[in-house]
C-alpha cells in the first residue's frame, strides 16, 4: 500500500489531476480523504491510499511523483508499505442525525483514517447503519481503537457492531 499526502490547489478539477497520474501508472486507489476544512493559502490537504504492482513500484512511483510536481501538486508525505492496521465495523442508530462528519473528524484527530464508508438509511429521523473501514497506526492497539469508537458511540447513543 502506498500513502500520499499532498496539498492541492483549491480549483475545480484538481482532485482529478491528482488521480490521473496514479491511474495512468497502474495504481489501484483504495481511499481518498479530502480535508476541505483544513484549507490554507488556497490549498487543501488530501490523503490518498493506493496499490501499485510490486515489480513496477519504483518506476511507477517516480513517474507519479514527477507528474504531480508538473501539475503543481505539492507532495508532503509518501509512505510505501503499510505500518497501519485496518478494522471494519458497523455503527447503527441516528448516525447521520448525530453528525457523521464530526465522527470522521474525531477519528482523524486520533490518526484513524476512514478508508471506506457505506451507508444504508431511509429517512433522516430513522435509524441508519454505516459500515466503516478504518486504518489506524501500528502503535495503537485494536482495543485502544475500539475504546475511541465506543466513546463516540456512547456520546451519540450509537450501537457498535464489530468483528
Amino acid at each position: 500500500m502506498i500513502y500520499l499526502e499532498v496539498k492541492l490547489p483549491d480549483i475545480p478539477g484538481s482532485l482529478i489531476e491528482l488521480i490521473k497520474p496514479i491511474s495512468k501508472n497502474g495504481g489501484n486507489i483504495h481511499g481518498i480523504l479530502h480535508h476541505h476544512d483544513k484549507k490554507i493559502n488556497n490549498t487543501i490537504p488530501v490523503d490518498i491510499w493506493f496499490e501499485l504492482s510490486e515489480e513496477l513500484i519504483e518506476i511507477s512511483l517516480e513517474n507519479i511523483k514527477k507528474e504531480l510536481i508538473e501539475k503543481n501538486i505539492q507532495l508532503t508525505k509518501i509512505s510505501v508499505g503499510s505500518k497501519n492496521k485496518i478494522l471494519t465495523f458497523i455503527l447503527t442508530g441516528h448516525v447521520f442525525d448525530t453528525d457523521i462528519t464530526n465522527t470522521i473528524k474525531r477519528l482523524d484527530s486520533k490518526n484513524i483514517k476512514v478508508l471506506e464508508l457505506h451507508a444504508k438509511f431511509t429517512e433522516v429521523n430513522e435509524i441508519s447503519s454505516v459500515l466503516m473501514k478504518v486504518e489506524f497506526p501500528e502503535v495503537m492497539t485494536k482495543f485502544e481503537l475500539i475504546d475511541e469508537i465506543e466513546k463516540i458511540c456512547e456520546e451519540k447513543n450509537l450501537f457498535l457492531i464489530r468483528s
